[in-house]
């Protein structure tokens, strides 16, 4: 009898499992899609490379030997 139960026990629960599964993965793809705003840029945009700013020269003083 309590092996029929534990076996009854976990049958439930693996389909308690995939009922779960179903309804998240359902409730994910019904789920609405927003649009992305538009970017517009107004300035330039940044310089790319190396820019020795106050940081890099503080560490090229501390680096001389």
């Amino acid at each position: 009898m309590k092996k029929e139960t534990e076996y009854n026990g976990r049958r439930r629960f693996l389909k308690g499992l995939a009922v779960a599964g179903g309804a998240t993965a359902m409730i994910v793809a019904t789920g609405t899609a927003t649009a992305a705003p538009e970017v517009t840029l107004t300035s330039k945009p940044a310089k790319k490379g190396y820019h020795e700013t106050s940081h890099i020269r503080t560490y090229y003083q501390k680096a001389r030997i």
